[in-house]
């Protein structure tokens, strides 16, 4: 068969092969852009999103803090990134459509969410992102990464310290490192009392030390880090109390999902308030860092 692209000009080919749409479906990669692959997603839930977003706060104000981060490095052009503690992938397949030329690397203890992860990376095509069960304590990888995130995994770590070293041991000289973790608190979170099954998952899952923001900068100090940016996050009347709001209908049943739906728009305006940093009481830490130089760790 006669091979209609050898008959063309090269400068008509190009043209053509610009014009051919790629497999990967994430071609203009929103967050969370994934999970309108999943076959179990309902019409509504599907509409909701695509009109918001990341409905649930808490995770969206996680990936406005990322994306803040991103933009200030604006020069960044990663090779291979690690997401240390990627539960459901969305932070891995977002880095993975937003950076074609990179390999991201996610890795969770949770097999179950690694084998779906996995699964979804096939469903979307993506050929840059793979998917690890490891521990962040003893995880050795052959590959050094240009950049590390950790968002809200730290804090499930007894041996924080340990894992903070050893991600540290795994990232280039120039690297970039992007953390997230709540801090002691020195009041319960709005509705508390509202919250209880909340808050026993929370107490059996947060198992590392109690840190205040400083005390978690000092542990990176500790660990090998250069810490460059250190931004107090989730105010207590803003981002806490539309993570708390949001989770009062906490049972994944359908009443509790419309409900969660309802209270969504309320909960993104508290959500984009805390981004304005007004208040002083705030109970997380976004930290940027990258290695220290032998000078500052002697």
């Amino acid at each position: 068969m006669c091979d209609m692209f050898a008959l063309m000009p090269h400068a008509e080919v190009r043209r053509i092969e610009r014009r051919i749409p790629p497999k990967n479906t994430m071609s203009k990669p929103r967050f969370g852009d994934q999970r309108l692959a999943l076959p179990n997603i309902s019409a509504p839930e599907r509409l909701l999103f695509k009109a918001m977003g990341i409905v649930d706060p808490a995770h969206y104000l996680h990936s406005r803090y990322f994306l803040r981060a991103l933009s200030r490095w604006g020069d960044m052009r990663p090779r291979a990134i690690l997401d240390a503690g990627c539960g459901r992938g969305d932070y891995s397949f977002y880095l993975a459509g937003r950076f074609r030329h990179a390999h991201v690397h996610g890795v969770d203890l949770d097999e179950a969410r690694v084998d779906r992860n996995r699964r979804m990376a096939e469903r979307l095509g993506l050929e840059n992102v793979t998917f690890e069960t490891a521990d962040l304590v003893s995880a050795r990888f052959s590959t050094p990464f240009d950049l590390i995130i950790s968002i809200d995994v730290l804090e499930h770590i007894t041996q924080q310290e340990q894992a903070l070293r050893n991600l540290a041991g795994h990232l280039t000289p120039q690297g970039r490192v992007f953390y997230h973790i709540p801090t002691a608190r020195a009041k319960p979170v709005p509705f508390s009392r509202a919250l209880q099954g909340f808050h026993r998952w929370a107490e059996e899952e947060h198992v590392a030390e109690d840190r205040t923001a400083a005390d978690f900068v000092d542990a990176m100090v500790r660990a090998g880090y250069e810490v460059t940016r250190a931004d107090r996050t989730f105010g207590y009347c803003t981002g806490e109390l539309a993570t708390s709001l949001f989770n009062l209908p906490y049972e994944n049943t359908h009443k509790n999902r419309v409900l969660q739906a309802m209270l969504a728009p309320f909960c993104r305006m508290l959500a984009l308030a805390d981004q304005l940093e007004l208040e002083r009481t705030r109970y997380a830490v976004a930290v940027e860092a990258r290695l220290a130089s032998p000078a500052k760790t002697s």
